[in-house]
């Protein structure tokens, strides 16, 4: 699912189906490096799931049309009213679930700590991103509240059972909320400027 939040309206079935057959495979390699090579505590996945399905995606990317992807001449590579109803109550069962899915492995206090850790960091990034998208652009944008309000949950995943300070899990939820929604915000008018740049070069 991470992998192909990069590749929306630029794979086909047969495409993804081939991709997330090869992705299986690097991403049991991945996990072997980290955890048995490298000895990582990554108990919520940041590292072997979130960061690794992000790098995937961004580079197969490379193989498509990304400028035609980003033209989206029929439309694809952009949400409706449903799809984004649909995102919306995906992104508040995450929101109630991800402290579980932080805590899955950990045990005793850990997992309390996990727990509570993972709630304070992803409540910071949900204000975060709601305040950066009524400063940036005067109202809400719910394209970019529905990713960045994940994001605190996603940074917390290889840390969320060794913090001790419940305002240091706010304080990273609120950085990962702020640099997600200005990521995104920046991304996207690099991209529309850049294709604006080609087009008018005739690339």
């Amino acid at each position: 699912m991470i992998t192909f939040g990069a590749l929306l309206g630029k794979i086909t079935f047969a495409q993804l189906f081939l991709l997330s057959t090869l992705e299986v495979i690097f991403y049991s390699l991945n996990q072997v490096v980290i955890t048995q090579i490298l000895g990582a505590v990554d108990i919520g996945g940041s590292m072997s799931i979130h960061m690794f399905g992000a790098y995937f995606g961004l580079t197969s990317t490379f193989f498509f049309k990304s400028r035609r992807a980003i033209k989206d001449e029929y439309e694809q590579n952009r949400g409706n009213y449903n799809s984004q109803t649909i995102a919306m109550i995906g992104t508040i069962f995450l929101f109630m679930f991800f402290p579980s899915f932080n805590a899955a492995l950990a045990v005793g206090t850990a997992q309390q700590r996990a727990i509570i850790n993972t709630w304070l960091s992803i409540t910071g990034s949900a204000i975060m991103s709601v305040f950066i998208c009524r400063l940036m652009k005067g109202r809400l944008d719910m394209e970019i509240i529905l990713r960045s309000t994940i994001a605190g949950g996603v940074i917390l995943g290889g840390s969320c059972n060794l913090i001790f300070n419940g305002g240091f899990a706010m304080l990273t939820g609120c950085l990962a909320g702020i640099a997600s929604s200005l990521g995104q915000i920046r991304l996207d008018e690099f991209m529309m400027k850049n294709v604006k740049i080609h087009d008018t070069c005739g690339v």
